[in-house]
């Protein structure tokens, strides 16, 4: 097996799509059409870091490696965006073939605009209270009524404030206290679940205490 797909129009005796997506970004296989677009899509595919052209049962497969870089990535959305919908197409990310093009493409969107950012942290990571503070300790919005003839007194409470890796699994994502798995790995298996883990810019390792905030806490004696 080779590890780098040359750029060239050559036979290639072995090629493993799957593997070739663990150590690039992703590998785009498409097949030659009839379609008017196809002439830009294999413009696009070989200037990729990786283009190559497999004969299979009589019939050209083109196979594309993108590297995890903001030119490469800018080259796959242009060509799926061609391809995605041609029969026999195939993409490959993470090592596994995949079916969801909608939410690969979103990925590939959100890496794009991390790196237009001067710091693409900046883009990438939230920060969020203690997800395994106790329940007093988290803020909710409530509403209630007390009528009472001595004001409350008010306590100080020190909340953790955490660093969050990636904006685009948050809103899908939730800890598990009592989980075995460190915070840690709960992102990371999330990240694979949801089909973001491919992303360069995705790191379980910058969940991290990042600083405190103080809150005032209202009760009555």
């Amino acid at each position: 097996m080779t590890n780098n797909i040359e750029k060239s129009n050559s036979h290639i005796k072995v090629f493993d799509p799957f593997q070739e997506s663990i150590n690039n970004l992703l590998v785009v296989a498409f097949p030659k059409s009839n379609s008017k677009y196809f002439p830009f899509a294999l413009s696009i595919a070989q200037t990729a870091s990786h283009y190559a052209v497999k004969e299979i049962s009589g019939k050209q497969m083109h196979f594309v490696a993108f590297a995890p870089t903001q030119t490469d990535a800018g080259k796959a959305s242009a060509l799926l965006n061609y391809v995605n919908k041609w029969k026999g197409t195939m993409i490959f990310a993470g090592g596994k073939l995949i079916s969801n093009i909608y939410g690969l493409l979103q990925v590939i969107e959100c890496f794009l605009e991390s790196c237009a950012c001067w710091d693409s942290k900046a883009h990438c990571q939230l920060i969020i209270d203690d997800p395994f503070a106790e329940t007093d300790y988290n803020l909710r919005m409530t509403i209630s009524v007390r009528i009472d003839e001595e004001p409350p007194l008010k306590q100080e409470i020190k909340i953790d404030r955490y660093s969050f890796p990636c904006k685009y699994l948050f809103s899908y994502f939730m800890f598990q206290g009592d989980h075995p798995s460190s915070p840690k790995d709960q992102i990371q298996a999330a990240g694979v679940s949801r089909g973001c883990n491919f992303c360069p810019h995705f790191n379980p390792e910058d969940f991290k205490l990042v600083g405190t905030r103080i809150v005032l806490k209202e009760f009555y004696e």
